[in-house]
């Protein structure tokens, strides 16, 4: 095989990663790699686009041992500054962040910034520079300095919208980041503008029905402003509701005999208490588009990190990432999440059961790998949940979610039917 074929073939790997086709690029990569005639430097590339496309994908495990083997060899072969070992220690420093290893990420994501690369550099390694200050700001974020953050992740925005343009999945991404953080800190103006042209721009990108658009979608309307309604007469007072047992729930708007669909919404549970409530979820970065459960797509529903494996050993520090795993020892946060959560599978009904949770919990069903639709919030101590008329012979997953005004993001939990 020609060092131009080879060439060809790790640039084809590179434009699925751009085009959040990471499965695509795993099959490619992994075809690649079992070449004999691959010469070793291509194969240190092909292997660092591997543990890349293994993050994205959700395989930490895996792809935290790969990136770790990649920078060391990158490092001993081609010296610290060098633009190989630059773009490898850029994919491990995403990588222990996504393991909560806050400090080592940190130190690795200096090193990076500080490496030079950026301004001089060829692509790929200076979009992966420039991706690496917009993680280092999210890492901001993640240990609590919103303020920082807003101006680091600010300034990453406008570089990379200058240097890739506004229609650039990165910078679609980022601007979504950057929208949440501006409606945390309450500018709801200024994140109205970037969900905007986020929305916008994704739904040109990526299509309508698409996992990331359909999520900034939703956090677009939660920063909308109401639409003014025309006067109406008082409403007669609403019979009372239905009894319900184990907190079972139709999906929003549905009738007992139509099958769940529609649009998310978050019901109460309680009596009386009024309208439906929203919950906020905040969009991840790229994993908002690729968490997947077997064949059901789950990252529509977007609260954040889903519950992380564990690591054997001991865990190089404290911290908060950008998208999965976490080390044993160290929780993937302080606050509420989903434990031991199990699925009965009745059929026509599905019943989900978890323990550990101290708080309000919101609950999702994705179908058929549709995005998922949040039916309802139960309330604190509440250990089940019934999803009833769902289609016998239709693939399911139910995810479920602290509710946690104290905190941007929470981890969530997911069960799958598997095929019915």
């Amino acid at each position: 095989m020609s060092g131009v074929d080879i060439t060809d073939r790790l640039d084809e790997v590179e434009q699925h990663i751009l085009a959040w086709d990471f499965t695509g690029a795993r099959d490619a990569v992994q075809i690649l790699l079992g070449d004999p005639a691959l010469g070793d430097a291509d194969r240190l590339t092909a292997r660092r686009l591997l543990a890349e496309v293994l993050r994205e994908l959700g395989d930490l495990t895996a792809a935290y041992d790969l990136a770790e083997a990649v920078a060391a060899q990158a490092e001993r072969i081609h010296g610290p500054g060098d633009p190989v070992t630059v773009h490898a220690l850029a994919v491990l420093a995403a990588v222990r962040h996504d393991y909560d290893e806050w400090d080592e990420a940190e130190r690795l994501y200096h090193r990076v910034l500080d490496s030079g690369v950026e301004g001089g550099g060829a692509e790929p390694v200076s979009r992966a520079v420039r991706l690496a200050r917009a993680n280092l700001a999210l890492l901001r974020r993640d240990r609590g300095d919103h303020a920082l953050a807003l101006v680091m992740l600010n300034a990453a925005y406008v570089v990379h919208r200058r240097e890739y343009g506004a229609d650039d999945l990165d910078t679609i991404r980022i601007a979504a980041e950057l929208a949440a953080l501006h409606h945390a800190g309450g500018d709801v103006v200024a994140a109205r503008r970037l969900f905007t042209l986020a929305h916008a721009a994704a739904r040109a990108r990526l299509g309508v029905r698409h996992p990331f658009t359909r999520a900034v979608e939703w956090e677009l309307a939660a920063v909308e402003p109401p639409m003014p309604s025309a006067p109406v007469s008082a409403p007669p007072p609403p019979s009372p509701p239905p009894p319900i047992d184990d907190h079972a729930v139709v999906a929003p708007g549905h009738d007992r005999d139509v099958p769940v669909g529609g649009e998310p919404q978050v019901h109460d549970q309680h009596e009386g208490e009024g309208p439906p409530r929203t919950v906020r979820f905040v969009v991840p970065l790229k994993a908002v588009a690729v968490v997947v459960v077997g064949a059901l797509v789950l990252a529509g529903l977007a609260i954040r990190r889903a519950e992380r494996p564990d690591r054997q050993g001991p865990s190089t520090a404290a911290s908060v990432p950008a998208s999965a795993p976490v080390p044993s020892g160290t929780p993937a946060t302080s606050g509420p999440a989903v434990r031991d959560l199990r699925l009965q599978d009745r059929g026509d009904t599905l019943a989900v059961s978890w323990t550990d949770l101290r708080s309000a919990a919101v609950v999702a069903l994705s179908r058929a790998g549709a995005p998922a639709v949040v039916l309802a919030t139960v309330p604190a101590g509440t250990s089940s949940y019934v999803v009833r008329d769902v289609e016998p012979g239709v693939a399911y997953c139910v995810v479920v979610g602290p509710v946690d005004e104290t905190r941007a993001m929470t981890p969530t939990a997911s069960v799958c039917t598997g095929t019915r």
